[in-house]
């Protein structure tokens, strides 16, 4: 028995306030906490006991203030060790995007142009419109969220899916290169519709895995890819394929201003260049699909091609 009592971690003599305390400052990495339950069944009671509340408390002392506000579909669920893991895989593949549109904007070339700050910012913003998105569900879900957006919020997630094809055209997969024999004979922007549609399926995660040439997010553009002919013609009992989601954000922004798809680039830039640089409240505000105010005119940018609605 004594043995028993001699290994019991020291820890554990505190009254449980100073463990939780204790544990709230560890830096928290994904699943770090898994290693603690197996110390002891005390250790394990104390963090099932407490998760929530240590939970939050971790969220307070490490993340951003308002951190929660950036991903509704996290805020509005059980606040738990895996909202803490989520959060950590979030914040490190936002940061590995925004080191890659840095990184893209030191080089030459015509990806380089587009990762100026205002505009990377703005891509910020989208990504987490993106992971609204992803949170939602299925893809019914997620169109009926696009179809509530306002114009504003249509504008950025735009603006998002075009410097992330920028980023592809700079470190993508070989997929995506013209001369690639993967396409097909599909043009280059086919391809890059397809990139747009899986990243607002799948979020950011997807982007960053593309950027790491992960097979798994190849094999599943190639799919897209192949797939693409099919899902533009009736199913066998005659009735239209689902929208896209690329085609709800772009028939959504025409039927809110009440123009043309054709006219979503005119639009987009317009819109841009009329709400400013965000701050905190602002993107919170694109996230929950509240409309911006319109503030001092900034930089309209370059042109984009128009894609087609498939």
């Amino acid at each position: 028995m004594a043995t028993l009592v001699e290994q019991r971690p020291l820890l554990l003599y505190l009254p449980s306030e100073l463990i939780l305390d204790s544990l709230s400052r560890l830096h928290y990495t994904p699943r770090c906490l898994d290693s603690l339950r197996l110390v002891c069944r005390e250790f394990n009671s104390i963090l099932q006991q407490f998760e929530h509340s240590l939970t939050v408390e971790i969220i307070r002392l490490q993340f951003p203030s308002g951190i929660l506000a950036k991903y509704p579909g996290l805020e509005t669920s059980e606040i738990n060790f895996k909202t803490l893991d989520e959060l950590c895989m979030r914040s490190y593949a936002l940061s590995r995007l925004d080191r890659n549109c840095h990184n893209i904007r030191r080089r030459e070339g015509k990806e380089a142009a587009w990762m100026r700050p205002e505009w990377i910012n703005l891509q910020q913003a989208g990504f987490h419109l993106l992971y609204r998105l992803q949170d939602v569900g299925n893809h019914d879900n997620k169109s009926q969220v696009i179809r509530s957006l306002p114009a504003t919020s249509l504008a950025i997630l735009l603006l998002t899916l075009y410097l992330c094809i920028q980023q592809l055209r700079a470190d993508g997969p070989s997929l995506l290169i013209p001369t690639s024999p993967l396409l097909h004979g599909m043009l280059r922007f086919e391809v890059e519709l397809c990139c747009q549609e899986l990243i607002l399926q799948h979020g950011p995660s997807f982007l960053d895995a593309l950027l790491c040439h992960c097979p798994n997010a190849i094999s599943l553009l190639e799919t897209e890819v192949r797939n693409m002919e099919a899902r533009q013609l009736p199913s066998e009992d005659g009735k239209a394929r689902e929208k896209t989601l690329i085609a709800e954000c772009r028939c959504r922004l025409a039927d809110s201003l009440g123009t043309n798809v054709e006219d979503n680039r005119r639009d987009m830039w317009s819109i841009l260049g009329r709400i400013g640089t965000l701050d905190e409240e602002d993107v919170v505000k694109v996230i929950r699909g509240e409309e911006l105010a319109i503030r001092e005119r900034q930089d309209s940018g370059a042109g984009l091609y128009v894609l087609p609605v498939y």
